[in-house]
């Protein structure tokens, strides 16, 4: 794909690289609650009610009859995050008594997420070409997700008890005194791994290795955007029914920095983290219907799973050797027209993000967890249940989710038009997913919106929005227990993830007739 879609779509690379900024978009999961200061003012419903030229990131249909325009607009993004592992349930005492080595404990890292305003800007056209026919084109954000936290969470609550074996000291954060102690040592003295299991060469070189790795420090982050081009053609049947088709051609880009501790996880070390940006682009398609029936109007859409290029240079961290599709989705809508003046709509629309097992797999059970750590120490990836960039390789845990929006447009003049909304879907991860989405926390549920549009002249207007998506917050507490695995008993060791986030953002468009 990559041979074809490049040189075809490269004079729509210098667009893309321009309009997907570094993202934060975890509303309904990772996408967008909706596309256009007009259509965010409605929290996103817009399947059986089209508003501009960016109807048809929604539903193509609902392009019929929009006529000449284009729609420009720039979104002010406020995301607020905030991340903790705390791993003081990890406690290892004094191994050898009298002996040199110390006691160790993890620790508790928390930090909010820096990167806290985007600018992220969407452009639309349609063109009436008479006989029923419209034309379009959209560039919209469809969403992403973005941690940038300044210390490393994971390495400041784990690295500190990982510790050593009887043999050689390692280098670690605190540095123990020679003997046993720590992770390392629990799994050498009580832990019930096999003496053969444990070479301590090898135990203290691949521990050598995990605190040496320059890629655990200083910070941490994911940044993931994904840009939606949509030409389309929509098709006026008679005066109640419209179709509409659009190929969806996908472009995202994704880094990630800071994993060097789950290196030892993956089954490609060397492309899990710290590799720069990269970008992949994809096909898709959506297609839809609306229909009038007096003060009625019905909307339906289903776009198909956009089928991207696998991020090579991340092909260790990703199930699927990088690969990172968008997923389908689909819904249905209804508007309601008392008067002249009013519109009240609504939706229903579904995000199937088990299409993507990158995204679907679950994360590890502090069982896995620990025996991954002891099967990087003790050199045995079989230890290693789902490796990072495998087909079953661990992911975030995220389930299809349904989202529920309403929305009411006040057309209190020719000039003035005032709206407002509220949009729900539930988290898409369950509070066991906390650990790996303390990188992507998408869990903001309850979103209100309100916004106005201003037309100083008949072919022209000024829209701004307001969204504020109230805070949520995840966590979970992973207890131990014997691994048949491994044979090592975990019971009494355990560690706490939090995940937690709220987000403020304010749109401004500008639209023209002609």
């Amino acid at each position: 794909m990559k041979r074809f879609l490049k040189p075809a779509l490269t004079p729509l690379a210098v667009a893309a690289s321009l309009a997907v900024a570094p993202l934060a978009q975890a509303t309904n999961g990772y996408f967008k609650i909706g596309y256009g200061a007009k259509n965010r003012g409605l929290a996103g419903t817009g399947m059986a009610f089209g508003q501009d030229s960016l109807a048809s990131a929604i539903n193509p249909a609902t392009l019929a009859g929009i006529g000449n325009r284009s729609d420009v607009g720039l979104e002010l993004f406020n995301p607020q995050r905030e991340g903790t592992v705390d791993a003081r349930g990890m406690q290892v005492p004094d191994l050898d008594g009298p002996g040199p080595a110390t006691a160790l404990s993890g620790q508790r890292a928390n930090k909010n997420s820096g990167a806290t305003l985007f600018a992220i800007p969407s452009w639309g056209i349609s063109l009436d070409l008479g006989d029923g026919w419209t034309t379009g084109l959209a560039l919209v954000a469809n969403g992403g997700l973005n941690t940038r936290y300044n210390s490393n969470l994971y390495t400041d609550a784990f690295a500190p008890v990982i510790g050593q074996t009887s043999t050689t000291g390692l280098p670690t954060p605190p540095a123990p005194s020679a003997g046993p102690s720590g992770f390392a040592g629990f799994l050498e003295v009580v832990g019930g791994v096999p003496s053969t299991a444990i070479d301590p060469q090898l135990f203290n070189a691949q521990g050598t290795g995990l605190y040496q790795n320059p890629n655990t420090n200083p910070s941490l982050g994911v940044n993931l955007a994904q840009l939606l081009i949509t030409p389309t053609i929509a098709y006026q049947i008679n005066e109640n029914h419209a179709v509409g088709f659009s190929p969806v051609i996908g472009y995202q880009r994704f880094r990630a920095y800071g994993l060097g501790l789950f290196q030892a996880f993956s089954s490609d070390p060397k492309k899990t983290t710290n590799n720069g940006n990269d970008d992949a682009w994809g096909l898709g398609a959506r297609v839809g219907y609306q229909g009038n029936f007096g003060m009625f109007s019905i909307g339906a859409s289903y776009t198909s799973q956009i089928y991207m290029e696998e991020f090579d240079d991340y092909a260790g961290l990703f199930a699927e050797q990088g690969d990172f599709d968008i997923p389908s989705t689909y819904g249905v809508g209804i508007a309601f027209r008392p008067s002249s003046k009013i519109t009240i709509a609504a939706d229903v629309t579904r995000i199937n993000y088990s299409d993507v097992a990158a995204i679907n797999n679950d994360g590890p059970t502090a069982n896995q967890f620990f025996d991954a750590f002891t099967g990087a120490l003790v050199g045995n990836p079989a230890l290693i249940s789902n490796p990072l960039g495998t087909d079953d390789g661990y992911g975030f845990g995220w389930d299809d989710v349904m989202v529920y929006k309403i929305g009411v447009s006040y057309a209190y003049s020719g000039q003035w038009t005032f709206r407002g909304g509220y949009n729900y879907g539930e988290s898409p991860y369950d509070d066991d997913q906390t650990l790996f989405n303390v990188l992507a926390p998408g869990i903001v549920e309850h979103h209100a919106t309100a916004g106005f549009t201003y037309s100083p002249t008949t072919s022209s207007e000024i829209t701004v929005t307001y969204m504020h998506a109230f805070r949520n917050s995840q966590d979970f507490d992973y207890r131990g227990s014997f691994s048949p695995a491994s044979g090592a008993d975990y019971t009494g060791f355990g560690f706490r993830t939090k995940n937690d986030m709220a987000q403020h953002a304010i749109e401004i468009s500008y639209g023209v007739t002609f």
